[in-house]
């Protein structure tokens, strides 16, 4: 019976967890027009049938506080969110409607959750000393341990969302950590873990090459808006001869990239991938190009409309080029900070898991 509980303890936690994951089932809910407090009843009865309704309570408590933690800080950054949306035996869930600005925001964001979560299974501490009573000491173990597995350092848990201002790199560590723990206790929700957290760190490794990828891009687009800004201002016999030198240099790299294309091995042939990815982008704006300009002419619609398209997409890219370079830039205080107060949480957490458990292997009878 020892045995059986600390199991479901830890599958309950990492589920609950992985709840918070899945913006599809938020879908669902709205969907079903179901509102956060209609859920929340329904999880306290779902719940209550199967553990009895203290538990049902605490355990719903837990969850609401630790969402309320990522929607304070959500709220604190002006990043908007859904409503908490509770789902009987997997937890709850609060999606974000935009994405953080940095790994800093992200680790404040995730921060809160645990943060909070902490604080909320608290008050059980004075109620089991003054009571004595064991059901307070499940409160106490299940309330850590839901908040120390959220903090291991693999994405997409908020440990792994904290680590990442201090560096992405330790997400490989926490994807050791979770695979050797898996092959130590085999369950079922270790390897949706593992391969969330090994599709993040292939993710970061790929980060420079999306980052080549997004200069490239806005590197074609500014020369074919640069291009098409001249040839308006052309007379109608240069652009003929202009939309001409446009076509053969159209159909010279449309045989070149049927040539070049062939399988590359990531990360080996990167430089390879690139320049097919140039000739691919290449191919695409100038087709477009010539579209707008059909026959040597000027199509003001199709031309204005291109225009803006272009400069959308070069407003896109900017974009996303300053992101990769910038979102996990950090100050080494800010790094610092954030790794003291990670490794204080989890200490804190891990001493009121041994201190839970401690009460409930007292109490084993009463608990069973």
């Amino acid at each position: 019976m020892k045995r059986f509980k600390k199991v479901w303890l830890a599958f309950l936690s990492v589920v609950l967890f992985l709840s918070g994951k899945l913006k599809w089932m938020l879908a669902i809910f709205k969907f079903l027009k179901f509102s956060s407090l209609i859920s929340l009843f329904i999880s306290i009865g779902a719940y209550a049938i199967v553990y009895g309704w203290k538990f049902a309570v605490a355990l719903v408590y837990l969850l609401y506080v630790h969402e309320m933690g990522h929607l304070f800080a959500a709220k604190r950054l002006g990043i908007p969110t859904s409503k908490a949306i509770f789902i009987p035996f997997v937890g709850a869930l609060i999606a974000l409607k935009e994405e953080p600005k940095s790994a800093k925001d992200e680790a404040y964001l995730a921060y809160a959750g645990p943060l909070w979560g902490t604080l909320g299974f608290l008050p059980a501490l004075p109620l089991y000393w003054m009571t004595e009573d064991p059901f307070w000491g499940l409160a106490i173990a299940l309330g850590a341990l839901i908040n120390l597995f959220n903090l291991m350092p693999l994405h997409p848990l908020d440990g792994g969302r904290i680590v990442g201002v201090i560096s992405p790199k330790i997400w490989f560590f926490g994807l050791i950590g979770m695979t050797v723990y898996f092959l130590w206790n085999p369950g079922p929700i270790a390897p949706l873990l593992i391969l969330l957290g090994a599709v993040k760190c292939w993710e970061l490794l790929r980060r420079e090459f999306r980052w080549k990828k997004a200069q490239i891009h806005k590197e074609i687009n500014e020369t074919v808006l640069q291009a098409l800004q001249r040839y308006m201002l052309l007379s109608e016999e240069e652009r003929q001869e202009v939309h001409w030198h446009w076509e053969d240099e159209l159909e010279r790299r449309e045989t070149e990239l049927q040539r070049r294309k062939t399988w590359y091995l990531p990360i080996f042939q990167d430089e390879q991938k690139l320049q097919n990815y140039r000739l691919e982008q290449c191919v695409e704006k100038y087709s477009q190009l010539l579209e707008a300009t059909r026959w040597g002419g000027l199509q003001e619609q199709t031309v204005l409309h291109f225009i803006h398209a272009l400069q959308k997409e070069i407003e896109e890219n900017e974009q996303e080029i300053q992101k990769q370079a910038v979102y996990y830039r950090a100050d080494a205080k800010t790094k610092w900070t954030w790794l003291c107060l990670y490794i204080a949480l989890a200490v804190v957490l891990a001493v009121f898991t041994a201190y839970g458990q401690q009460i409930m292997d007292a109490n084993q009878s009463l608990i069973s």
